[in-house]
């Protein structure tokens, strides 16, 4: 299986997250991308298996935004993009947008994993590949700060073949205000935290939601 990892958090090899999970899916025999924000630039350091999205120069835009790109946490980032002007935020969905497009020509992944639902969770829907959206409270409560961007979360949530909740706290919250009666009923909401130890998590939500696109195409 191919899976591509998209993460809201500084994906720079070899010690983040994104980078630790994809080492632990390829023991379990799967080839797996990650796709995210990076602060060295591929054609300075090539780094196998990386699809860095590189927000420092447009950024630069914003004290806040560039804070929070210079730390490297996806709270920090998360935060920023729900109080920069809208079209700074659309400079960065289209930098991503590239990105990831370039990733998902690349890989050809059965399925996207995106860490966190925030702006870079409705652009891995928009490649057409089966999704699942791991989600903390965090995450919504960003989101709900800025209405544009509670669409986009809502939307992206509520399309995303599997949805993985953090903790039993985020999957009520997703089940009262964000997740459709129809996706509580068909079983498209779990709930387990991420760790790299989780690749086989990981692996098994990526497997059902292909299966559920499967089956809705016949």
């Amino acid at each position: 299986m191919r899976i591509l990892l998209v993460d809201h958090a500084c994906c720079d090899p070899p010690h983040s997250r994104a980078h630790q999970l994809r080492t632990a899916l390829a023991g379990l025999d799967v080839i797996a991308s990650v796709c995210g924000p990076a602060s060295v630039s591929t054609l300075e350091s090539p780094s196998p298996g990386l699809h860095g999205i590189h927000l420092h120069d447009v950024a630069a835009a914003s004290r806040i935004l560039l804070a929070a790109v210079r730390d490297g946490a996806a709270e920090a980032f998360l935060s920023a993009t729900a109080t920069v002007p809208s079209r700074l935020l659309g400079l960065v969905r289209e930098t991503a947008r590239q990105m990831i497009a370039e990733a998902v020509d690349m890989l050809d992944p059965d399925a996207i994993f995106v860490v966190h639902a925030g702006i870079l969770a409705d652009l891995a829907i928009e490649t057409g590949a089966p999704v699942v959206v791991h989600v903390s409270a965090g995450d919504l409560a960003a989101a709900a700060s800025r209405p544009s961007l509670r669409r986009l979360v809502r939307a992206a949530v509520g399309s995303s073949g599997t949805v993985v909740a953090a903790d039993e706290p985020t999957a009520t919250e997703l089940s009262r205000h964000w997740l459709a009666a129809d996706a509580i009923a068909e079983g498209r909401c779990e709930t387990w935290p991420l760790a790299p130890d989780e690749a086989t998590s990981v692996l098994t939500a990526c497997r059902r939601a292909v299966g559920r696109r499967q089956a809705a195409t016949g």
